[in-house]
């Protein structure tokens, strides 16, 4: 199913949607909403962005902002409290539920896996410590054979963990980080082992009950619920096609949640202000153990201040939860369409919320078609060992794949450079003395990684 985006962003619609969008609670800074509305206003027309923008300061009412539809098929609007698949936002309430077991003395971080999973093949030279860090070595549940023969609809969580089982490490333990959903997959069987409570369960009765987060949930079998929107993936310049999350059996632990912004919102002011952890829990949940990353979260720096958070795609879906933990502000991101256009909008936003210099880029200019063949541009790319880009031409689409990763659609701006609304980036086909494609340039500047087309 495709939508133009005729149907989608008409002019009056936009103006209307992004002009009626109303806020939660007593805004302390009127401004804030006028600038946030002009940040989002480029991407919702280029139809990259539809969602809901959510900023809170501790001690100050949020500032909660619906953009675009919840349904393009029902051309129905999105409200504050539409509610959303967070993705590897996930990834932080695994780590917390892991950490609640550790205070209650059920397991220990330090552990290794075989003490809960006793017929993990793996589990004598792992820890749980290396699962949480993605020091592990356990592969990704996207490079199991299951989920590429049925499309990601498969199996059951079972299954998966005994797939993870049976392949092979991708490094020794705890030698090299390697980030891995594999391995938060493995955390929720854990958690389900050492607490006799299905995944799902425990998040619920621990966390959600607790914190009043009435909108978030496991994803798996059971009734529809309240409030969830449809998904949909970036197609063509403009338009937008239905995506396709992959099924619970592949996402639980590392992507399987759906929330709202206000549960978001409830989550992190309880998570970094002692509603939910314990000092010594929430210390070992936010350190960096290298490579920017703590137990589930991400730990690094913007605008010079320290962030806690973690961004999250999953089929249809992009979302990012960011925590500036010294000014004790958050901002939350929820978009129903896939694309990386949700890192653009979560510096520009965080940059309005705390006073820093920020600028909207322009709308970007795409070309009607490329002069040369799209043949021209196909072939395998290679980045460095195991790392293959495979460049494809379907229906007179350029599409781009990552090792056995989903496609994502290259849209040609000029001649050489193509973009991708689904990665945000865009990436150069270079040539050499005698006319031929022979490298693909991903991203922009001196750094950007260059892959060598692979003669066969």
């Amino acid at each position: 199913m495709r939508f133009r985006s005729t149907s989608i962003l008409g002019g009056s619609i936009l103006l209307a949607l992004v002009g009626r969008a109303p806020a939660s609670g007593q805004l302390a800074e009127p401004s804030l909403r006028s600038k946030i509305d002009s940040i989002v206003a480029p991407y919702l027309a280029a139809a990259d962005f539809m969602g809901v923008v959510a900023v809170k300061r501790d001690g100050e009412a949020p500032l909660i902002l619906p953009y675009g539809l919840a349904s393009v098929e029902l051309d129905v609007p999105h409200q504050a409290e539409s509610v959303f698949m967070i993705g590897s936002v996930s990834k932080q309430f695994t780590a917390a539920a892991i950490l609640l077991l550790e205070q209650e003395g059920k397991l220990s971080t330090q552990d290794l896996v075989s003490v809960h999973l006793p017929t993990f093949r793996h589990g004598q030279v792992i820890t749980i410590d290396q699962l949480l860090t993605h020091t592990s070595g356990i592969a990704d549940v996207f490079s199991l054979e299951r989920l590429g023969q049925s499309a990601g609809q498969g199996g059951t969580f079972e299954e998966v963990i005994s797939d993870l089982s049976d392949a092979d490490l991708t490094h020794a333990p705890g030698s090299a980080y390697a980030y891995s959903n594999g391995g938060y997959a493995v955390l929720a069987a854990i958690v389900e082992s050492a607490s006799g409570m299905r995944f799902g369960a425990f998040l619920r009765e621990r966390v959600f009950l607790p914190l009043n987060m009435a909108s978030t949930w496991h994803d798996g079998p059971g009734p529809v619920r309240s409030g969830r929107v449809p998904g949909y993936d970036p197609w063509g310049r403009d338009q937008l096609t239905r995506g396709m999350p992959i099924a619970a059996s592949f996402s639980t632990g590392s992507g399987s949640l759906w929330a709202s912004a206000v549960d978001l919102l409830a989550w992190t002011a309880a998570l970094h202000n002692g509603g939910i952890l314990s000092d010594s829990a929430y210390r070992k949940m936010t350190h960096d153990y290298g490579n920017g990353y703590g137990y589930g979260v991400s730990v690094f720096r913007r605008f010079g201040r320290n962030v806690v958070g973690h961004d999250g795609r999953i089929g249809g879906f992009a979302s990012d939860v960011a925590r500036y933990v010294n000014d004790r502000l958050t901002v939350v991101i929820l978009s129903n369409v896939q694309s990386v256009a949700k890192d653009e909008i979560r510096r520009l936003v965080a940059a309005a919320a705390l006073g820093e210099p920020y600028a909207v880029p322009p709308p970007r200019q795409y070309a009607m078609r490329p002069s040369a063949s799209l043949s021209e541009f196909t072939g395998r790319y290679s980045f460095g060992p195991g790392f293959i880009v495979t460049v494809t031409a379907s229906d007179g689409r350029l599409l781009a794949r990552a090792n056995e990763g989903g496609n994502s659609e290259l849209v040609p701006l000029n001649d050489r450079d193509w973009f991708s609304r689904t990665l945000y980036a865009t990436v150069r086909f270079a040539r050499n003395e005698d006319g031929s494609v022979d490298r693909l340039i991903w991203g922009q500047g001196s750094g950007a990684p260059v892959g060598q087309r692979v003669r066969e």
